[in-house]
């Protein structure tokens, strides 16, 4: 081969071997540049750093700047997503939103794996307020308006329902009479309802004060839901002791079905948060002793592997 083939022979491998780089690179860093930080809820002052001094705030409806530190303050509250992700700020500190987003921020999160089973736990109102609940609040200020308590009103079941059907405020208002008139076992759903009605009208920063106000029994009907609900706002506040604490607490009392499954994920979660990976193998396998064919036994099973 004479030399300037060969010189044309290398050129061409040589391009080729710089476009599949080329080719790799792109392919492996548009995943994470196509998540983005996203602000849904603020309360306080959420920053990132521009240059070495100068500091920029953010409000809700925001994106955080790519690979950026950012500073709550003000007693601040942020609710943040990344996707299916979700990420809550309950303290006041320095967060670097790389470490927020995580290395997989692709992957399904929980949330999505619960959401079939539990859905009503995480439900958010786009519109934070609905037609009935205008009305009703309306005729409140009414000059002609009396309120009175109702014997025979069943705060519990009536709030469910108008949950179910989409009227949040409408629940909210029933669950927080029944979490004021109401006792016992009754009481303290009404006030995990309203907690939970707060969380979808957007405001979760008082749905955490209500739910965590709660001291349920071991055989209240609504315990599995509650501490579902507990260990994934704890998970996504990155607060893994508590999570593991609160979960350990109902796995203790042997549930069984959908509620138990589901905790046994929770817990793979929050064992991995704090690096025992031997614990979150066993809680993984746990999951899928349940049910290898369900939603979340086969997203453990992915886990696992």
């Amino acid at each position: 081969m004479g030399l300037p083939r060969y010189i044309g022979t290398m050129n061409s491998r040589f391009f080729s071997i710089i476009t599949g780089f080329v080719v790799f690179v792109i392919f492996a860093v548009l995943p994470l540049a196509a998540i983005s930080l996203d602000i849904d809820y603020l309360d306080g002052t959420l920053e990132y750093r521009d240059g070495r001094n100068t500091w920029l705030e953010l409000g809700i409806g925001d994106s955080v700047p790519e690979n950026r530190t950012i500073r709550l303050s003000g007693r601040g509250f942020a609710e943040l997503s990344a996707g299916d992700k979700k990420i809550t700020l309950t303290q006041d500190g320095l967060y670097e939103s790389a470490d927020l987003i995580g290395t997989e921020p692709e992957k399904a999160g929980f949330r999505k794996v619960l959401g079939s089973k539990f859905s009503s736990l995480f439900n958010r109102s786009e519109n934070g307020q609905n037609t009935a609940a205008v009305v009703r609040g309306a005729e409140a200020e009414s000059d002609d308006f009396i309120s009175w308590e109702d014997d025979s009103a069943d705060y519990l079941a009536d709030g469910m329902g108008l949950f179910d059907e989409g009227d949040y405020a409408g629940a909210k208002d029933l669950f927080e009479e029944g979490s004021l008139w109401e006792t016992g076992a009754v009481q303290r759903e009404c006030t995990f309802r309203l907690g939970l009605s707060e969380q979808v009208l957007g405001d979760p920063r008082t749905a955490r004060k209500t739910l965590t106000s709660i001291s349920p029994e071991s055989d209240d009907p609504f315990l599995g839901e509650y501490m579902i609900t507990m260990a994934t706002l704890y998970i996504e506040s990155m607060d893994y002791q508590n999570a593991n604490d609160v979960l350990s607490m109902f796995l203790d009392t042997s549930p069984s079905g959908d509620a138990a499954q589901a905790a046994w994920l929770l817990s793979a979660y929050s064992l991995e948060g704090q690096g025992d990976s031997a614990g979150r193998r066993r809680s993984l396998q746990k999951a899928i002793d349940l049910g290898p064919d369900t939603e979340i036994g086969r997203a453990a099973a992915e886990m696992l592997n």
